[in-house]
């Protein structure tokens, strides 16, 4: 059981707490958006259209967000909130940092496919690699943002677990990649792409934490 009833109540008695979560539960929407569209273009070999909006803009976004709130929760604690508060905003603090740390990551996985993907000939099939594995975290992220949204404890366990059982698999793909017969770029490249997946996954099940275990 959480020390709090939920991430909403972590202020009480004001909408502040409601707007932060709501706040999180955005960047959190971006960053899935962002993951999609990179993952289309790296793992998929799909036309890299657009990627100034679909990926750079959005990646803004979710930096703005993040200087909002916590220019939020400097402004809460500073004008006279009890000193409980400083614990929950230690939480949104952290919380915050994830997501905004899903869309430099993100962004990475697009410097991949971007910078060493060879174009003058076939690309290796990374889905053939590595598409269990994206599916995977591209269905982490609403369940993120359902069980922070809602402080849904068992979704976010589930999230925990399987952010776990993730990057143990990854790990292992790793080690299953340096062995292979694969070229010296792809191997490069999905070692990379597993690498980001993990950190990702990480975030995701940071933030799931905080549902769990706020402090």
């Amino acid at each position: 059981m959480s020390m709090f009833k939920s991430i909403r109540d972590l202020f009480s008695g004001n909408d502040w707490s409601q707007e932060m979560v709501d706040q999180v539960c955005h960047m959190l929407l971006i960053g899935s958006k962002m993951f999609n569209y990179t993952t289309g273009v790296v793992i998929d070999g799909k036309d890299a259209k657009d990627f100034q909006t679909l990926l750079y803009d959005r990646d803004r976004r979710i930096n703005i967000s993040e200087r909002e709130v916590r220019r939020s929760i400097i402004k809460h604690l500073s004008m006279g909130s009890n000193q409980g508060d400083v614990p929950s905003a230690l939480v949104f603090m952290n919380v915050i940092k994830d997501a905004e740390r899903i869309g430099d990551y993100v962004k990475n996985l697009y410097d991949i496919s971007n910078n060493l993907v060879d174009k003058s000939c076939e690309k290796c099939s990374f889905g053939d690699f590595v598409g269990e594995y994206t599916t995977t975290i591209k269905e982490l992220f609403p369940e993120t943002i359902l069980a922070f949204g809602e402080s849904n404890e068992d979704k976010a366990n589930h999230i925990i677990s399987t952010a776990r059982e993730l990057n143990k698999d990854l790990e292992n793909k790793i080690i299953e990649l340096t062995s292979s017969e694969l070229s010296s770029r792809d191997i490069v490249c999905l070692v990379l792409i597993c690498r980001f997946y993990k950190r990702i996954a990480a975030h995701l099940s940071n933030i799931a934490t905080s549902v769990v275990m706020p402090v």
